[in-house]
């Protein structure tokens, strides 16, 4: 007995088996098949906003605002130095004065 040769190059080998069928089922499996994953981010999808209240995490926007404020902070001790430094000058000038004023007597 010899194997039997389709002719027919559309049939597949296996000829209406299980795996034909498989093949040609729409879409992923993952996307019909329940799965843990799926199902926490529908929980999370749902609940997100109470999630992150409750959990006290922190969002883009607090990022945003937060380092608007470190700006602002950082600029404020660049202007205190500034000023820590002009009064240093005049305190030395000060100080020259009186140590002029000093010897003059």
């Amino acid at each position: 007995m010899y194997p039997v040769v389709n002719q027919n190059p559309d049939q597949n080998l296996t000829g209406g088996s299980f795996w034909d069928q498989f093949s040609q089922v729409p879409g992923t499996i993952e996307s019909r098949v329940p799965t843990l994953d799926k199902s926490l981010d529908a929980y999370f999808d749902q609940h997100f906003a109470a999630i992150i209240e409750e959990w006290d995490l922190v969002t883009e926007s607090d990022l945003h605002r937060l380092e608007s404020r470190l700006t602002r902070v950082t600029d404020e001790i660049s202007g205190f130095y500034a000023g820590k430094v002009t009064i240093e000058a005049r305190a030395k000038q000060l100080d020259d004065l009186i140590a002029s004023l000093e010897r003059s007597l």
